[in-house]
């Protein structure tokens, strides 16, 4: 019983072949060898193995004489590959990524090692990392335990990540002026850090809504109101969003 290009002997053993015995060997009745051995890396399934002794012996009988037949048990070879895939490849510095492992011929009990630039960082056939910095390449390495497996161990493709800083959000504010008479308009500007492109502001007095435009404008502020404004960004990565001034 072999995989498909396994070499295989077949060794003759006569019974008064004398000294100078012939042998022929026989692939389903088809000549294939005439010394006392036989090797073969080309057997197929079922292929029937056989030889016939042509004995020099004096007062032989049964001469020449055929031998048992051998059947050839021939499993087709099994090629080993593995495919990786992550639930997403760009992503915010310290994002958890899962990578999946799908095997071909990985067998019953197949073995991974995951690698991160060429160094080890988990087996199993999944692997998660929150942990990832820009350019990190992913990659996986299938041992097989299936009959017959080629290209084995098998290399996966590789991931490379694509990882963003993230970019801390916050915001404060600045009055025209602070110190003012009755009914005297005043405006608060905000000054952004990683707002994006269309940050979102929602201004309160005194803590309760106030509006939502860039700046606030008001002529009707009282002695001692407090005047503050929540920043919501749309920056990629944006991190501690909202903000508060």
């Amino acid at each position: 019983t072999i995989c498909t290009g396994t070499n295989v002997d077949f060794t003759a053993t006569p019974v008064n072949g004398g000294s100078t015995p012939t042998y022929q060997w026989f692939v389903n009745a088809t000549p294939a060898g005439t010394t006392s051995n036989f090797s073969s890396t080309a057997l197929s399934n079922n292929d029937i193995v056989s030889c016939v002794l042509t004995s020099n012996l004096s007062c032989t009988t049964g001469n020449p004489a055929n031998s048992n037949t051998i059947t050839m048990t021939v499993n087709p070879n099994a090629p080993v590959s593995v495919t990786i895939s992550a639930t997403e490849t760009a992503i915010c510095d310290g994002t958890n990524v899962t990578f999946s492992a799908t095997p071909v011929n990985g067998g019953s009990s197949p073995a991974y090692q995951w690698l991160v630039n060429a160094t080890n960082a988990g087996t199993g056939a999944s692997y998660s990392s929150s942990s990832l910095a820009n350019g990190d390449v992913v990659s996986c390495v299938l041992t097989s335990n299936a009959s017959c497996a080629t290209g084995n161990p098998a290399p996966s493709n590789t991931i490379t990540m694509n990882v963003t800083d993230l970019a801390p959000v916050s915001v404060s504010i600045a009055a025209s002026a602070t110190t003012l008479c009755s009914g005297t308009s005043v405006t608060v500007t905000p000054t952004p850090v990683n707002g994006g492109a269309t940050p979102s502001y929602q201004w309160y007095i005194n803590g309760n809504p106030a509006g939502t435009s860039t700046l606030l404008v008001s002529s009707a502020l009282a002695n001692d109101d407090v005047v503050h404004c929540v920043l919501t960004s749309d920056a990629a990565c944006a991190s501690n969003n909202p903000a508060t001034s």
